[in-house]
């Protein structure tokens, strides 16, 4: 028997497990010096994260993840209510309204550029040549039409195209229709998008912190002349002609004015008013305004139908062909929208019972607008000259109008007038 190659195997297996044994002492001490390793790296920087918050003064023991969970934005949306972001909320609703009022005013004034630069050349023409231009604007023949009508029929004025002056006066009267259009369309959309804004303004003005006093006392102003221009139309002519008179004389009429409060560092000027107007008092005041702007449009009685009849002989600014679909397509929607309307309109005002009509009373202020911003639409589509931006207005308007189901709804928008 070899019992020499026995020794040797018995050696060989005896160091393979002394290998091994000492292979994984090697791996269990490498494991324990990265865990420590880990646990430093901890350490250092959890020490890191206090010597920032030290720096900064908060607290030593927030670490980065719940960090990150406290700037999430449903953790910042919680905060809002308190009370330090009230006040933030309501100064950014002032600036707003300041912001979107300075875009109101420059619109305005540029259509006021345009009236005076307009009554000047016509108060021009009128000492060139008196007697042809109030022939064309005052026709004394029974059931004749303004200039505006005859140049839109071509049989009845084919005999004027060619006179210079003919053309000029026609330019001159689509300029103040222009006028008159859009700043009555600017002012509407500034005075409801103003409504709403007071009612925000109520929500951050629980306790009745702000008064406003002064510009109360301008929507009564707002109110008062309006009011007067309606009783005296009857008597001054048509309503074109009769708005940019008054308007390059009196600059406040159809002006609306700017939500502002009445913070003033001087005290003594808050005690010369008697009764304190509260956000709630400037909404209702806001909200009669509206009522005596609806009269306002109301009360226009010019003609539109006829308008409407001869729109192919209008001149329409078009940069590509597929605007004279869009006019037609606007145009039968309104159309529509008109008729059913009325048709809701004539069941309302049928109502006599009480609790009929405190429960029509709940639908009436979108009947309102939506009257309101149908008349407005119908005007600029019978101006004598329109453009695509005009049109787009208008076919954005009307989207913005749903009735179904003898239901009215108006959703909320702010569309100021292309001009």
């Amino acid at each position: 028997m070899d019992f020499g190659g026995d020794e040797d195997k018995g050696k060989r297996e005896s160091l393979e497990k002394s290998e091994e044994n000492n292979w994984e002492e090697t791996e269990s001490s490498s494991d324990e010096d990265d865990d420590l390793d880990w646990e430093h790296e901890d350490i250092i920087e959890q020490l890191k994260q206090e010597i920032r918050n030290a720096r900064t003064g908060g607290l030593t023991t927030i670490l980065e993840e719940d960090e990150e969970e406290l700037e999430s934005p449903q953790m910042v949306q919680g905060l809002k209510p308190l009370k330090i972001e009230e006040k933030v909320e309501y100064k950014d609703i002032m600036n707003e309204i300041h912001k979107v009022y300075k875009t109101y005013v420059e619109k305005m004034r540029k259509l006021d550029v345009l009236n005076y630069q307009t009554m000047h050349a016509i108060g021009f023409l009128q000492l060139k040549d008196p007697v042809k231009l109030i022939s064309m604007q005052n026709p004394k023949v029974p059931g004749a039409k303004p200039l505006l009508s005859q140049n839109l029929w071509p049989l009845k004025a084919q005999k004027n195209i060619d006179d210079p002056m003919l053309k000029f006066v026609g330019e001159l009267n689509r300029d103040l229709e222009l006028v008159y259009v859009g700043q009555v369309c600017l002012s509407w959309e500034i005075l409801h998008w103003q409504q709403g804004k007071a009612q925000e303004l109520k929500e951050y003005d629980l306790q009745g912190c702000h008064q406003y006093n002064q510009v109360a006392d301008e929507f009564q102003l707002f109110q008062v002349l309006l009011q007067r221009f309606i009783e005296n139309e009857p008597f001054q002519g048509p309503r074109v002609r009769n708005y940019v008179k008054n308007r390059c004389v009196i600059r406040n009429l159809l002006q609306v004015p700017a939500i502002r409060d009445d913070y003033t560092k001087d005290k003594n000027i808050k005690r010369e008013y008697g009764n304190e107007i509260s956000s709630k008092m400037l909404t209702e005041i806001i909200n009669e305004s509206m009522r005596v702007f609806r009269e306002f449009v109301c009360a226009d009685k010019d003609e539109d139908g006829l308008m409407i009849k001869v729109s192919r002989q209008r001149v329409v600014d078009c940069k590509d062909s597929g605007s004279s679909k869009l006019v037609i397509d606007v145009r039968t929607n309104l159309q529509k929208k008109e008729k059913k309307l009325k048709d809701i309109l004539r069941t309302r005002n049928c109502l006599v019972k009480k609790f009929q009509k405190h429960r029509v009373r709940q639908l009436e202020h979108d009947q309102f607008l939506a009257q309101v911003e149908l008349k407005l639409i119908s005007k600029v589509l019978s101006l004598s000259k329109l453009t695509e931006d005009q049109l787009i207005w208008c076919h954005e308007k009307l989207d913005r109008i749903t009735i179904a189901d003898r239901k009215v709804h108006v959703e909320p928008s702010f569309l100021l007038f292309p001009c």
